[in-house]
């Protein structure tokens, strides 16, 4: 039988993925609130005029989880990275909850005058 996946993913690797995916999100909803804020950088991120501004803000993310994911494997590769697992934890359970509240229609509506 072919052996592709190894039977378990080290430790460095998981968080990683885990603060990768946390970078993103912080990415995506940020990027979502200047797109609806300001038109200039709607322009600057539509990469495809059909899609409009979402094709850059879908690269954007995806950009941001790659070189989070790079860099952070690269530093952590082969190491003891246990004392940040907790951190990564709830970093992640943050991201989660700040992308959801801030992603909600009526944030995009208030505004200071």
């Amino acid at each position: 039988m072919l052996r592709l996946f190894s039977q378990r993913v080290h430790e460095s690797f998981a968080l990683s993925a885990i603060l990768a995916g946390s970078v993103a999100l912080h990415v995506a909803w940020i990027d979502n609130l200047l797109i609806s804020r300001s038109r200039t950088i709607a322009e600057w991120v539509t990469l495809n005029p059909d899609i409009g501004p979402i094709s850059g803000l879908y690269v954007d993310t995806l950009g941001a989880f790659f070189v989070t994911l790079l860099v952070m494997t690269f530093l952590w590769r082969g190491r003891d990275v246990s004392h940040w697992r907790d951190r990564v934890f709830w970093f992640f359970i943050l991201s989660i909850v700040l992308f959801l509240v801030m992603t909600l229609p009526f944030i995009y509506g208030f505004a200071v005058t």
